[in-house]
């Protein structure tokens, strides 16, 4: 049988492609509890086999008892009940494994969910940001705008002076 073969190797390919906002991250995102449904669970091997062998046990018991009054018959018994056997082994293996792959697919839709959501408030995050850093730049232009137009007003001041010594701050020179 493909798939995983202990919780481990599942737990490891669950973790796989989960990234986490870094421990720095200023404003901590809201967290969305996970739906949990334990009622279906797939069953272990060990416990599949033993419930693939259980509803044959009392056809054994009668192919034994019938092998003894006629052998011939019983062989053909046998060989029904085999693949009987066989068949419903393969139904309980694909049972838990469709189990499992439902799990897994209500695990896969959860932390979907959970990714949508954080998507959402780290795009209502990033708007916010936006528009108050558009506030702050029309106050810093307000601001330089008000404190030329007080140095013009000034006495002894011009605007020349401040735009040369702004040039020579911005190239490096003090």
């Amino acid at each position: 049988m493909d798939g995983l073969h202990n919780e481990h190797e599942a737990k490891v390919e669950q973790d796989q492609g989960r990234g986490s906002v870094p421990p720095g991250y200023i404003n901590k995102l809201p967290e969305f509890p996970a739906i949990q449904d334990l009622g279906q669970q797939p069953l272990p091997p060990n416990e599949a086999h033993t419930l693939a062998a259980k509803p044959f046990q009392p056809l054994v018991k009668e192919l034994k008892r019938l092998n003894q009054d006629n052998p011939q018959l019983a062989h053909q018994a046998a060989q029904i009940v085999r693949l009987y056997r066989r068949l419903y082994k393969s139904y309980v293996a694909r049972k838990s494994e469709s189990q499992r792959l439902k799990k897994a697919n209500r695990e896969l839709r959860t932390a979907n969910l959970q990714l949508c959501q954080e998507s959402e408030f780290l795009k209502g995050r990033y708007a916010e940001q936006e528009e108050e850093l558009a506030y702050f730049g029309q106050a810093f232009d307000k601001l330089s705008t008000g404190i030329g137009s007080l140095l013009v007003d000034s006495e002894g001041c011009s605007s020349e002076p401040m735009y040369e010594a702004a040039s020579r701050v911005n190239e490096g020179g003090h």
